[in-house]
């Protein structure tokens, strides 16, 4: 797996840290099992340092002229206004067009989109960005068809994210295809515990497919905010107006999973959520969460994590404030 992520003024190294450290820990993880090799690489005007958002610099091993040939290249949001960066970066543009064609797929977030936007490699795609610059981004690339309501976007190789989270989420989803739910299950309980999950992204879901339709996100969303109640496949029939046996197989195709499925993850990673975050009881947890008893989610939260609520909640609780 080979990776590049671009550098440039104003960048917010999360949008690189992160990933990087994600990535690195599947690898050491499983990558040596299978023999992969992780390769790492950070590509900006000039070799050397650069500096980014809060006076902070990272360093570049190669420049848009190296001969470099990656698999992934990533383009890391920016802190502020984009603009004056996206003008400056005249070598990027080609050089992203060339990996581009070589078959590279591209990861844009927040205000680095506008880069990919800029390339022209977003006419007549959809794409996403940070929502308070969706409409100055409308305004400016009209031939990009913006998504309104969704966080993430995928066509023909290029994913845009509309914040960090939702950039996590998306290597998450590349961890589990390129190194397994082995690699993912340990890179979840090495950084989730830190890292704020979002659910509402219907566009992807993790752990399920990229998808554009908009009825099973519909009842994906509908499903998040009736957690807590007793809901059957009836119900959400009702909410898509589809016959049950239409839904499942719209949902299945659309996810890889059932709405039942979907239903019990969104409820087990929820109750993670509230261990890690609130000292709520389990049996209030339960309840919050839509099973009908403690016992119920003990008995699931152990099947889906191999861990009891009670040792999650410790050793989140442990590794987020251990004392000196």
């Amino acid at each position: 797996m080979k990776i590049a992520f671009v550098l440039y003024p104003q960048l917010l190294t999360t949008g690189v840290s992160v990933p990087v450290e994600m990535f690195n820990a599947a690898n050491q993880a499983m990558g040596r099992l299978k023999g992969e090799q992780l390769q790492i690489h950070y590509v900006a005007q000039q070799k050397g340092a650069v500096t980014v958002a809060g006076g902070l610099q990272l360093v570049a091993d190669s420049d848009f002229s190296s001969e470099l040939d990656v698999d992934w290249v990533f383009l890391p949001p920016m802190w502020g206004a984009p603009w004056r960066v996206m003008y400056s970066q005249i070598e990027l543009i080609p050089w992203l067009h060339r990996h581009y064609l070589n078959g590279a797929r591209i990861v844009a977030t927040g205000t680095g989109v506008c880069i990919a936007a800029y390339a022209e490699l977003l006419d007549d795609r959809i794409a996403t960005t940070h929502w308070y610059y969706l409409p100055k981004f409308r305004k400016r690339f009209p031939r990009v068809r913006f998504q309104t309501e969704h966080f993430i976007t995928h066509q023909d190789g290029i994913y845009c994210a509309g914040s960090i989270n939702a950039q996590t989420d998306l290597v998450l989803f590349f961890i589990e295809r390129h190194f397994g739910e082995e690699a993912l299950a340990l890179v979840e309980q090495q950084f989730m515990h830190e890292l704020k999950r979002n659910f509402t992204t219907p566009y992807y879901e993790p752990g399920g497919n990229i998808h554009d339709d908009e009825v099973v996100s519909l009842v994906q969303s509908w499903l998040r905010s009736h957690l807590s109640e007793t809901v059957t496949l009836s119900d959400l029939a009702n909410v898509a107006g589809h016959s049950e046996r239409q839904l499942r197989r719209r949902f299945v195709n659309a996810t890889g999973e059932s709405p039942m499925q979907y239903l019990q993850r969104v409820r087990i990673e929820e109750a993670q959520s509230l261990l890690r975050e609130s000292n709520l009881s389990v049996t209030d947890i339960a309840l919050a969460v839509g099973f009908s008893n403690s016992a119920y989610l003990a008995r699931t939260f152990r099947k889906v994590t191999s861990m009891s609520a009670g040792d999650y909640r410790k050793m989140v609780r442990k590794k987020s404030f251990t004392s000196q």
